[in-house]
């Protein structure tokens, strides 16, 4: 049996333009959305998170693009995520709790996952999948706030359904998550950090979009408009908050050669201290990673994590040295 989780509210009259809404085409919209009204839907929500989680962590090991693309669509933390965005809309405290509670155990199983599989896997240097992934800036909630009004629309109009394919590969939910736990897993804190930001980022990018695009929609509270307005103003809140390290990233990218040009004096400041004297041949900034060739690389293994402790504590990346073998 569908229900309607709001059935009894006969206070959803209009929508923001004033157009009467059918009770059939809400209701319809209302039991797709908040699918845990649905029987054993823990069991297949459990199920295709960690099979997206699996995927994705594999992919990411191999740098596969086209493998976590998969992993992206069959992901079902987009559907809790819209729904926050719905009942905060909506008014609906218990509802909002509740998917608060779905979100938070699916990161919780997520990064559980996905640090597990990373014992099974050789130590490695990051890869490129796994470092674009780790430094986010403005343009990432830009896109997280256009996608999440895409995938809200897709939901609410059944006929747009075909939408959230995209809308899941737009804003990749999954695939940051496995890469927080991949690192966490072989102690880069800083690259863990930097792709948990992401996760953060389309979230709170896609809750603030649904939020606006359901109100707009489908939503004339009378009423129930005190959790609308608190709900709304915690999104904007954490949002305000996290714009402020997503605006460091962007000038770091958009100061591009000067930026990488900074990072590599202190980098051959600090290794022209060192006992060896190493000099550097080359380096990469990808992410909030930085791949340095030097030469020699010093045998001493405590100097190296000196050097490479010294590095990440000036440059705020994180460092992984590769010996250069030439003259």
């Amino acid at each position: 049996m569908h229900i309607d989780p709001n059935e009894e509210d006969i206070y959803i009259e209009k929508n923001f333009f004033s157009q009467d809404i059918p009770v059939k085409e809400r209701t319809s919209a209302f039991n797709s959305l908040f699918f845990h009204y649905k029987k054993d839907w823990q069991s297949s929500f459990a199920i295709m998170l960690v099979i997206s989680v699996g995927i994705a962590s594999l992919g990411l090991s191999e740098d596969s693009s086209a493998t976590i693309i998969g992993a992206m669509i069959i992901a079902p933390l987009g559907q809790p995520i819209i729904a926050l965005g719905g009942a905060i809309a909506l008014g609906w405290k218990i509802q909002s709790v509740r998917m608060l509670g779905i979100i938070f155990l699916g990161v919780i199983a997520s990064l559980l996952v996905s640090y597990l599989i990373g014992f099974t896997l050789p130590d490695m240097t990051p890869n490129q999948q796994i470092l674009i992934r780790t430094s986010p800036d403005l343009r990432d909630i830009g896109i997280a706030f256009l996608a999440g009004a895409a995938g809200a629309y897709g939901y609410y109009r059944s006929e747009y359904s075909t939408v959230l394919a995209g809308f899941a590969i737009a804003v990749a939910l999954v695939p940051p998550l496995c890469t927080c736990g991949l690192m966490l897993e072989q102690t880069h804190f800083i690259l863990a950090s930097g792709s948990f930001l992401l996760f953060i980022t389309n979230f709170i990018g896609v809750t603030l979009s649904a939020l606006l695009t359901f109100f707009l929609l489908g939503t004339k509270q009378y009423k129930k408009t005190k959790w609308f307005f608190t709900g709304t103003i915690i999104v904007m809140l954490i949002c305000a908050i996290i714009l402020f390290p997503l605006a460091l990233n962007y000038n770091k990218f958009s100061a591009g050669n000067q930026y990488q040009s900074t990072v590599f004096e202190k980098a051959e400041k600090i290794c022209s201290s060192s006992k060896d004297a190493p000099t550097i041949k080359n380096f990469l900034i990808q992410g909030s990673g930085v791949i340095i060739k030097i030469q020699p690389l010093p045998n001493d293994k405590v100097e190296v994590q000196r050097l490479k402790t010294e590095l990440e504590k000036t440059t705020g990346l994180q460092v992984f040295f590769e010996s250069s073998k030439g003259r």
